[in-house]
């Protein structure tokens, strides 16, 4: 109920997940980009103070994609300055400045090592079965959760990821 509002009065693009939100707005000038987010977040603020809810600007991260690394005025909230990120994480897929996969291909190679070693400690002592069925419910999942989203990826990432694929055929 509280939330049926939010979006109201704002000018960019606003996203809500269970507790998150999210702002986003593409503009070719800086100043007009600035202009805007900044309008939208002195807006939300306010809206804040009247439904008694907080925001947390510490956890609050800014990111500018684009393949261009111009100079972004700083954005603030509340007064508070909010830090400026090369990534950011929503929905549990890794968004690059650059729109590059990489920093997300790298995380998700790293998550789904640690399983496929962890899945490897039992290959002994598992039958094959069991083997296949813990890969299907705990790492097939990670592999396949946007995967369609990040397809486009680079040679080297889509490598990187058929190593991980290898080892864990490998394991069960």
């Amino acid at each position: 109920m509280y939330v049926n509002d939010i979006a109201k009065n704002i000018n960019a693009s606003i996203s809500l997940f269970a507790d998150d939100t999210t702002i986003y707005y593409s503009a070719k000038c800086p100043i007009h980009l600035h202009r805007v987010l900044s309008q939208d977040l002195s807006t939300l603020y306010n809206w804040s103070k009247v439904w008694n809810i907080n925001f947390n600007p510490s956890k609050t991260a800014v990111t500018t994609i684009s393949n261009q690394r111009n100079i972004h005025p700083p954005l603030f909230f509340n007064n508070i300055h909010l830090s400026e990120t090369d990534t950011h994480k929503h929905l549990g897929l890794i968004f690059h400045h650059n729109l590059t996969w990489h920093t997300h291909i790298l995380h998700l190679h790293q998550k789904v090592m640690t399983k496929i070693n962890r899945l490897c400690s039992f290959s002994n002592s598992l039958p094959r079965h069991s083997l296949l069925t813990i890969y299907k419910t705990n790492i097939s999942p990670i592999f396949d959760y946007g995967s369609i989203i990040y397809d486009n990826c680079s040679d080297s990432d889509k490598h990187l990821l058929d190593k991980a694929q290898l080892s864990a055929a490998k394991t069960y």
